[in-house]
Formats: C-alpha cells, sequence, structure tokens
C-alpha cells in the first residue's frame, strides 16, 4: 500500500505540473513547492526553534492563528507554517505572528526527509484533516512530537473502514489528537487510539478575539446612511452568478456590500460588470453623496469588522461545498444565508446555527429574496449568536496546556 500510496503522490506531482501551464492557481502552487527548498536554505537558522504547523488553506489557518499568537508569546520559538493551497499563501504572509512560510512541498519520502532534516521542529502541528503518510512517519522516526488539532472524525471516513489499515497506521504515528468533540474521540478510540483529548475549535476563540477588538468603519456607516445594509462575504464569483438578478431586482432602499474571497482585479472587474453603474469600490471612497447600492471591499483585513454594520449576510462558498467561516458574522447577532451543499454539514457550528435559527441553507437565488426580504422587514431572526460563540470559546487555552507538556 505504501507503493501505491507513493506513486498516487508522483501522479500528483505530474498533474500538476501539466495543469499549471492552463491554471494559474496551480502554476502558483507548482512554482512555490520549487522555491520551497531555496526558502529554506536561505531563512532558517539552524539553532533556531522552530514550531511547525501545517495547514491545507486558509480555514485551517483560521484555526491555528490563535495557537500561534498563545506560543510566540514566549518569544523563545520561531514558527513556521507550510501550506498547500495558494489561496493560504497571502493570508499567511500578512500574519505577524508567522516568521517563516512556504508551500509543503508534495509528500515524497525524499522531499519530507530534505523537509524535516533542515527544520529539526521541536513539534509538528498539524490541523484538522492533514495527515500525510511520510510527514508523519518521518516525524515519527525522528521522535518529533506530533499533534493533530481541532480534529475531526466520521464514521464513514477510511480510517474505520474494515480496509482502511494503511490509514490507520498514519493515524497510530501521532503523538496526541486534540478533537473538537466526542464522537471523534469515540471513533478513534475504536480503531485502538487512545491519546486524544477533546478541546473543542479554536475558531471560536479567533472569532471572539476579533469582535472584541473590531475597529469602527465611519466610511461604510457613510455608505450605508442608516439604510438596511446586506453583507456577501467571503463570495465567490459562482455566488454572486446565482444572486444577481435578485440583487439587481431589489428595489428597496437596502445597500450591498460585496468582500469577494479572492480580492484582486479580474474578480472586481466581475462584480462591476454583473452590477454596471451600480457599484463603487471601497478605495474610491470617501464621497459627498454616495448614489451607489453596491459597495465593493477591494483590500483585505475589513471583513470581521464589517459584519457589524450588517442586518445580515450572506457567506460564500456554500454552493461549492467549500462553505466560509460563518461565526465571524453570528458573533454580532445577525443571521447569516449560504448555499446549499451536503459537504457544508462537515463543519460543526452548523447544525448548532440552523436549529437556533440563526444560519439558513438556501437552494436558489430566488430563496435568498424571500429569506433576505423576510428577514430585512421582521427583524427577529439571528440572535444567540454572540452568546454561542462565547460559550464554545476556550479551546486555544487547552491546546496550549498540551502543546507545552509535549516541548
Amino acid at each position: 500500500m505504501k507503493k501505491i500510496y507513493n506513486l498516487i503522490i508522483l501522479f500528483g506531482d505530474l498533474y500538476l505540473k501539466i495543469s499549471s501551464l492552463i491554471s494559474s492557481k496551480n502554476k502558483r502552487i507548482h512554482l512555490g513547492r520549487k522555491k520551497s527548498y531555496d526558502y529554506l536554505e536561505e531563512k532558517i537558522i539552524e539553532e533556531e526553534k522552530i514550531i511547525m504547523f501545517h495547514v491545507s488553506s486558509v480555514g485551517e489557518f483560521e484555526q491555528a492563528k490563535p495557537i500561534i499568537s498563545r506560543i510566540k508569546e514566549k518569544k523563545e520559538f520561531k514558527i513556521l507554517v507550510t501550506y498547500f493551497s495558494s489561496s493560504a499563501e497571502n493570508f499567511v504572509s500578512r500574519f505577524e505572528s508567522v516568521d517563516y512560510h512556504m508551500y509543503l512541498p508534495s509528500d515524497t519520502e525524499n522531499n519530507m526527509r530534505k523537509i524535516l532534516k533542515k527544520i529539526k521542529p521541536q513539534i509538528l502541528i498539524l490541523i484538522k484533516y492533514e495527515f500525510w503518510y511520510n510527514l508523519i512517519s518521518l516525524a515519527s522516526r525522528r521522535s518529533i512530537p506530533i499533534i493533530s488539532v481541532s480534529s475531526t472524525f466520521r464514521k464513514n471516513q477510511i480510517f474505520f473502514k474494515f480496509y482502511g489499515f494503511f490509514f490507520k497506521k498514519i493515524l497510530r504515528n501521532i503523538s496526541l489528537f486534540l478533537v473538537q468533540d466526542n464522537n471523534s474521540k469515540i471513533l478513534l478510540n475504536s480503531i485502538g487510539i487512545n491519546n486524544v483529548k477533546i478541546v473543542g475549535d479554536t475558531r471560536y476563540d479567533r472569532v471572539y478575539k476579533l469582535f472584541k477588538e473590531s475597529k469602527d468603519l465611519p466610511l461604510i456607516e457613510g455608505f450605508i446612511n442608516n439604510k438596511p445594509s446586506i453583507l456577501i462575504g467571503s463570495s465567490w464569483m459562482s455566488d454572486i452568478k446565482i444572486l444577481r438578478k435578485e440583487i439587481s431586482r431589489d428595489l428597496t432602499e437596502s445597500k450591498y456590500i460585496i468582500a469577494p474571497h479572492n480580492i484582486n482585479e479580474k474578480e472586481i472587474k466581475f462584480i462591476e460588470n454583473e452590477f454596471l453603474n451600480d457599484t463603487i469600490r471601497y478605495s474610491d471612497l470617501p464621497q459627498k453623496t454616495v448614489k451607489k447600492r453596491i459597495l465593493i471591499i477591494d483590500n483585505y483585513g475589513m471583513l470581521s469588522s464589517l459584519y457589524k454594520y450588517a442586518d445580515l449576510a450572506f457567506i460564500g462558498g456554500g454552493f461549492r461545498g467549500a462553505l466560509h467561516n460563518t461565526l465571524e458574522a453570528v458573533v454580532w447577532d445577525i443571521p447569516v444565508i449560504y448555499g446549499y451543499n451536503r459537504n457544508n454539514i462537515k463543519f460543526k457550528e452548523i447544525h448548532h446555527i440552523e436549529n437556533s435559527k440563526i444560519g439558513f441553507p438556501i437552494k436558489s437565488g430566488n430563496e435568498f429574496k424571500l429569506l433576505s426580504n423576510r428577514i430585512i422587514k421582521y427583524k427577529d431572526l439571528g440572535k444567540g449568536g454572540n452568546k454561542l460563540v462565547k460559550e464554545k470559546s476556550g479551546a486555544t487555552h487547552k491546546i496550549i496546556y498540551y502543546i507545552n507538556e509535549l516541548l
């Protein structure tokens, strides 16, 4: 099975190389990986004490942020974050507590041996689902403590199938699992893994911290001008295509704020073309009189503070099965709408917010119109999010305790 796994990794490398010729996203990953070894040689000082985090994408990095911030308070450790997705690169590079960051090369034995030999991490922290065989097995052989943080497990995953022996072996090389819920602990126990602690989800800590540190945005207040406001947060072009007709046909006084997931000229131009002569960019504010209905956010770092000005929020990515962070909105006690996809159920908070009538999945633009009109009119939905986030905070403190035990 190990040979098959390594063969799949090699085919994945080949696919990435070929597809990089036509996909800008894959090109960025391919070129980023090629630079990783040179980056290590240039940046890493061998005497430094490094704690290594590996995340897949932006969502996992959000879960790592509170932990990284707490570790950096000690100042004796350097933080290296590796990632797979090109979307993570910008977000990681802007986080002040990260000392080093790079794309993780593909999970071949040779690649991981080079990485670990150069870095020599004090501890390896894997966020959520990052279970790479060669990375984990080689780190284990070098007696590097490995912690899986914020992981959740479901019965239908391959680890719990009778034919999943190879993948069970991967998990058994991990020193400690810090899982989100009791069900995950039970599932791991069922395959003989008992080094498991229930700590919760660090995103609640991160979101509550952002809530308490939110910024006042007078330009946003001026744009809204006491009108009802609907925030489209972390939107993809596919989200805008579904919502476009209903937003264009909205004859009420409602103002719309669109914060794209990918903030670049292509995405912004797309939104402007979808709503011709009805948009203004945030960078073009202030104006004495803003007659446009739609504001496009063309910078990073504002989204978590924007939610405080919204009467309701649509969270992007749901239709794709990659729903973005709903908690940043619900902490402001506002209702959230998002595209329906069966994959969204993997996010534990979705159960809570839907049962509490805070979160509402939709399947079409028409459903968005009907639901948003009802919410704006009656203002009786969406309460309780702040209390939910506050009650579920505290995972970071527990995780730091267990990390200190292994250092």
